[in-house]
């Protein structure tokens, strides 16, 4: 074989090759378990009513059961983005976004610019957004909430070291404003959850707002996937 027939091989291969490095990263992530995992079983002791039933779930979950919360349901893009951008747009001190899906479109341009407006106001502002999730997210909104001042973080994106981790993906869908505001459900930021789900472009979805200690909880698991992200620690206010 001459040399140019051997660098054709070559650009005609190396295509193939990087899909299948790429396929491969992803099963072995999928994959990546041994036997048919632990199987619990538990004893029914007590009722959902029973004091010990919060005692022993208090324990058992992680995070500790907290009362003393303010909960509302939110339905549907008509509820939920008019409540997550008013709830940004009052924002005084700190906002924390992290999701899984931000695609840009309409939502996506709502959201930038509330919160490049805040950015602006002196509010410290960080966002996350997943890598794979946010890949239709386009480079004009992102600079947009960047040259106002909000530190914008992309988890876990595709790396030559990182392949076998290819599949650890962030569905988290936070929204902390000031501490004291939080959001959490089902919705990612783009126009397919617009609307009330009455047509077949719309999704149907759930979120809810809440206030009270369990916002701190919240706090909390969006700082866990920023310092894996960012090696920064957020503090003070």
């Amino acid at each position: 074989m001459d040399r140019s027939s051997s660098a054709g091989f070559t650009r005609s291969a190396a295509p193939k090759l990087g899909w299948l490095l790429l396929f491969l990263a992803g099963v072995s992530g999928c994959s990546a378990f041994h036997g048919r995992g632990i199987r619990y079983q538990l004893d029914h002791q007590y009722s959902v009513h029973d004091p010990q039933f919060l005692r022993s779930m208090d324990h058992l979950i992680g995070p500790a059961i907290l009362a003393s919360n303010r909960v509302g349901a939110l339905i549907n893009g008509d509820q939920i983005f008019p409540a997550m951008l008013e709830a940004i747009r009052g924002a005084k001190q700190s906002i924390t976004l992290e999701t899984y899906i931000y695609w840009s479109g309409e939502i996506g341009r709502q959201f930038a610019e509330a919160l490049a407006e805040r950015a602006r106001g002196g509010v410290k502002v960080h966002v996350l957004i997943d890598w794979l999730g946010s890949r239709r997210v386009d480079s004009h909104d992102l600079q947009v909430m960047r040259d106002a001042g909000v530190e914008v973080e992309k988890y876990n994106p595709l790396l030559w070291f990182n392949l076998a981790r290819l599949n650890h993906r962030d569905h988290r869908k936070l929204l902390i404003v000031d501490g004291q505001i939080g959001f959490i459900g089902g919705a990612g930021l783009a126009d397919i959850w617009q609307g009330k789900a009455d047509t077949a472009k719309h999704w149907r979805d759930s979120q809810f707002r809440l206030e009270g200690p369990a916002v701190g909880q919240m706090q909390a698991a969006f700082m866990d996937n920023w310092m894996r992200t960012s090696r920064r620690i957020l503090h003070s206010e």
